[in-house]
């Protein structure tokens, strides 16, 4: 990050928000320190005049949305700087930490009060109630800006002064998600060295998704038994009722995908050991009485993950991307009562579970010139290094040992994905569907290969081919496998979307003779309908068809502005847009069809519904994600919805998209120091996207919504409404970048 760029993002952190620089400003004790700031802010090159109301003006234009300002759940000062290893990568003493933050502030001659051991011990007990208290946590919010700008927006003066607001005496939760690790032997000896290995990976990967996590204390790892390591997750409300354990719940799946992919690569896995994984919900103090029945079950096809009969219901209600069996198994337990048992056959990794990170740093797939260089060799071939290396030392030799761990094939293949490596990951695929042809995830991701190679295609016609191998994937899905899944319908709907776009841009380009053209323009449409018929079977089988709907209204703008104007299929120099009147009268419609829209809604705020049901739709999403590299394209796709979709524009509506963007080319180039690549919707239709590619696009894009709004919003109210300024287009930003 070049220094500039630090230097804003430490300004951001200390006001987060315009009422924040108000705040400070409006002290007349903070005169010293707000005139550093502004010229700090000058130094650098943020403002072009050294003056307050410069420095104002650039903090309203980049402020945070509030939910970068929110405290995690459950979570204090105390233990925030308890964590601060895992939640700000400082892993030395308290004192070291205030001395780097003294000499940071000298080095930039910003006049905040030292920060003194004392006081940092003081506000792990007391409220930031005093001027002195909060500068001492502005001074650490500058740090945390300038030095710890990576780890994300949401550490800031405001989320601080929020956890000092939450030191108050630990709530004793009752109720919640326990997930149980049980090490069975089946001929081999299991030792308490492989024992600590299963203990440290729990706790690691519990510390480094701890602000994802936000519980604080909870997430421990504790032993039941010799072999057996229980974690608790606590539900967030006190109401009994599946909908509130989402957030635990997902934490705890998300746990166990982790540790089936790391106990199948580490070097104590044999085929005489086995790794049970049992999760359960309820009443804490009863959860024992099923879980170790759980953990014991001798079940077909030895599954590891297994649930609990309300666990599965809470799955489901919750919308966790997991595949469950078609007919669970019941056990009598000893009072008499039956217990039903599901488990998970797959999961829907490659779009919502993190990556592992061994295969992310593994020799082969890593992602480095060498690893591609040895890949080139394809994974397949007696001759390639990944088939002469020693048994367990690549992800891939690995898999070729146990080719019937699905899991692992799938988050091989889905490693190779988010690397470009298409064909790699498709023979990995065709190992995992030789020994189970009817696997949903493996096929439903082969199919999306194919539809990646299309759009990669080097001629049409090759193109045409892949696209209909996509297809035939699809089709034998629909008559082989147990396909009824939201995500399913989605990546098939977004075949025909993709193939429907990349004959459009044929057309405009002029790829097609004349002859051809007329029904090339019929398939486009035809293409169009059938992907909103397979969006709308999305909506039908999902608990909240988030991602389908979101989806299905895309298209139903493209048909919209297609048909408005016939030229746009044969001039590339046309803006793939209309009227906002075209746009938003099929938007409308659909909004009246979910419910957003009423008629009976007060006149007075007939938009309040549907603002209210977009942010609660972007949190139950975002919260259903851990998956990075996934994560930029829903705060694109957000962003849209924001812009394109609500019935109006408003400064504040504009202020919130350009949030979002941020967010994504923000998370986008972290994900391009790992040579990770973005599953992206910029250009209308799913690809697969290099992270500099996508980071372009949400610079075009935030450009392209600030022209709209006239440059300055900062002094602007948030319930001013803009107008388009071209009266013939309405500045679509999710055709922007096709």
């Amino acid at each position: 990050m070049r220094k500039q760029e630090r230097a804003a993002a430490a300004l951001m952190a200390v006001f987060p928000t315009a009422e924040s620089f108000a705040r400070f400003a409006g002290h007349t004790e903070n005169q010293a320190a707000l005139q550093s700031f502004v010229d700090f802010a000058a130094r650098n090159a943020i403002i072009a005049a050294s003056e307050p109301a410069a420095l104002q003006a650039f903090v309203g234009a980049h402020a945070r949305d509030a939910a970068a300002c929110r405290p995690p759940d459950h979570l204090g000062f105390e233990e925030f700087l308890d964590q601060k290893e895992a939640l700000i990568e400082h892993a030395l003493s308290a004192r070291v930490l205030t001395d780097r933050i003294n000499a940071l502030l000298g080095e930039h001659r910003v006049a905040l009060p030292k920060v003194s051991n004392s006081m940092i011990t003081r506000l792990k007990k007391e409220v930031a109630d005093t001027a002195h208290k909060q500068n001492v946590l502005r001074a650490l919010a500058f740090w945390l800006g300038y030095d710890r700008a990576h780890l994300g927006p949401h550490l800031n003066y405001e989320m601080l002064v929020g956890l000092c607001r939450g030191a108050k005496a630990r709530t004793e939760h009752k109720e919640g998600v326990r997930i149980g690790f049980a090490l069975y032997s089946r001929g081999d000896v299991i030792d308490h060295e492989i024992v600590g290995w299963l203990k440290k990976e729990l706790k690691n990967y519990i510390d480094e998704s701890i602000v994802r996590f936000s519980y604080g204390r909870w997430g421990k790892v504790r032993a039941h038994d010799i072999t057996t390591l229980y974690v608790d997750f606590p539900k967030e409300e006190p109401i009994s009722n599946p909908a509130f354990y989402r957030k635990c719940l997902i934490a705890a799946v998300s746990l166990a995908h982790q540790l089936c992919i790391r106990w199948a690569l580490c070097k104590y896995f044999t085929p005489n050991r086995f790794l049970s994984i049992g999760i359960a919900a309820g009443d804490f103090a009863v959860l024992d009485n099923y879980l170790l029945p759980v953990l014991n079950a001798r079940l077909p096809g030895d599954p590891v993950i297994r649930l609990t009969d309300y666990v599965r219901q809470c799955v489901l209600i919750n919308d966790i991307r997991a595949l469950l069996c078609p007919k669970p198994a019941e056990i009598t337990l000893f009072n008499g009562e039956t217990l039903t048992i599901w488990w998970v056959v797959g999961l829907w990794s490659t779009l919502y579970f993190d990556f592992v990170p061994d295969l992310l740093a593994d020799k082969i797939l890593r992602g480095h010139e060498s690893s591609m260089t040895a890949l080139a060799g394809t994974p397949w071939s007696e001759n390639s290094d990944a088939a002469k290396a020693d048994a367990g030392t690549n992800a891939i030799a690995t898999f070729f040992r146990f080719p019937h761990n699905s899991l692992l094939g799938l988050e091989i293949a889905k490693t190779l994905y988010y690397r470009r490596r298409f064909w790699e990951a498709l023979e990995i695929l065709r190992i995992v569907l030789s020994l189970d042809p009817t696997h949903l995830n493996a096929r439903t991701l082969r199919m999306v290969l194919f539809r990646n190679l299309a759009l990669d295609a080097r001629a049409f016609t090759v193109a045409e081919g892949l696209f209909k191998q996509a297809h035939q994937e699809a089709e034998f899905i629909r008559q082989s496998c147990a396909f009824q899944s939201e995500d399913f319908y989605c990546e098939y709907a977004v075949v025909h979307l993709a193939q429907a776009m990349h004959t459009l841009r044929g057309l405009r380009r002029g790829v097609f003779a004349a002859g051809d053209l007329e029904g090339r323009q019929r398939e486009v449409m035809a293409g169009l309908d059938r992907a909103a018929d397979l969006f709308g079977m999305g909506m039908i089988v999902s608990p909240t068809g988030i991602r389908a709907s979101y989806l299905l209204n895309s298209v139903l703008i493209l048909s919209a502005v297609l048909k408005s104007d016939p030229l746009l299929f044969g001039d590339s120099e046309r803006a793939l847009d209309a009227r906002w009147t075209v746009v938003h009268r099929p938007v409308t419609d659909f909004q009246y069809q979910l419910g957003y829209l009423r008629e009976e809604l007060p006149k007075e705020s007939p938009y309040a519904l549907i603002e209210k049901m977009y942010k609660v739709i972007t949190v139950t999403h975002d919260d259903s994600i851990s998956l990075q590299a996934y994560r930029p394209t829903t705060y694109f796709c957000t962003a849209v919805a924001w812009w394109d979709f609500f019935p109006v524009r408003t400064v504040g509506l504009a202020k919130r998209a350009l949030h979002f963007m941020r967010g994504a080319a923000d998370i986008a180039r972290r994900m391009q120091e790992k040579k990770i690549c973005i599953y992206s919707f910029t250009r209308t239709y799913g690809e697969m996207m290099p992270a500099q590619a996508f980071i372009d696009h949400m610079a075009r894009g935030m450009a392209m919504i600030e022209a709209q709004c006239g440059g300055d919003l900062a002094g602007r109210p948030d319930d001013e409404n803009i107008a388009p300024r071209d009266a013939e287009h309405s500045s679509l930003l999710m055709t922007l970048n096709f």
